[in-house]
């Protein structure tokens, strides 16, 4: 949480003790926190950590023909709660591109697809499936908290990317594993290179 931008996203990777590190626009870095949090929350039954104070890093936004910056970055004023660090990794993951799938960006889980939505429009099959898990997670913790309203609207995201993911990346043989800027499919049945891809 500590490495995580007032607008949500987070640090790629950073090295200790010093703190720098390389802010990207890869797509699922900001998903592993919400996700952990309410692992952690849901073995334990421990809510009072989503209390705790943690600060966040305040850096101006990456240009717009900026794929990376590294550097040290500098805590933020005032810090939040976890909880809200939370909200905002996962409203970070909320832009849908044209299939209703979330944007690759710069590399979802797998770096090496760092090509495939470095235009912005790309979209992650295996991302929806993370925030579909995600999410599910996060809406129960909002519930144990009794955010009833919060709850819904984040199963009502995780509805939503299911639908999307039915219904555009099934291809009579398996689900495909994205879609490039261009529209173009990665991981079909019928393409040449990466018909499947085991994640």
């Amino acid at each position: 949480a500590s490495h995580q931008f007032e607008e949500g996203d987070v640090l790629h990777w950073w090295h200790p003790p010093a703190g720098r590190g390389v802010r990207t626009r890869c797509s699922d870095d900001m998903a592993w926190l919400p996700f952990v949090t309410a692992e952690y929350v849901n073995a334990t039954g421990d809510t009072q950590i989503l209390s705790e104070e943690v600060p966040f890093l305040s850096a101006e936004a990456l240009t717009r023909d900026e794929h990376d910056r590294f550097a040290r970055f500098e805590a933020a004023a005032r810090p939040a709660p976890l909880l809200e660090h939370c909200r905002r990794a996962l409203a970070r993951t909320l832009p849908r591109g044209k299939h209703g799938l979330p944007f690759m960006g710069d590399g979802d889980w797998n770096d090496g697809m760092s090509r495939v939505g470095a235009r912005g429009v790309g979209e992650s099959v295996w991302l929806a499936w993370f925030l579909c898990a995600t999410a599910a997670r996060f809406a129960s913790l909002c519930d144990r908290l009794g955010n009833g309203a919060e709850a819904t609207r984040w199963r009502a995201e995780v509805e939503s990317l299911r639908v999307a993911v039915e219904n555009s990346t099934w291809d009579g043989a398996w689900y495909v594993r994205a879609f490039h800027d261009d529209g173009s499919v990665v991981g079909s049945a019928r393409s040449k290179e990466c018909r499947i891809d085991s994640v």
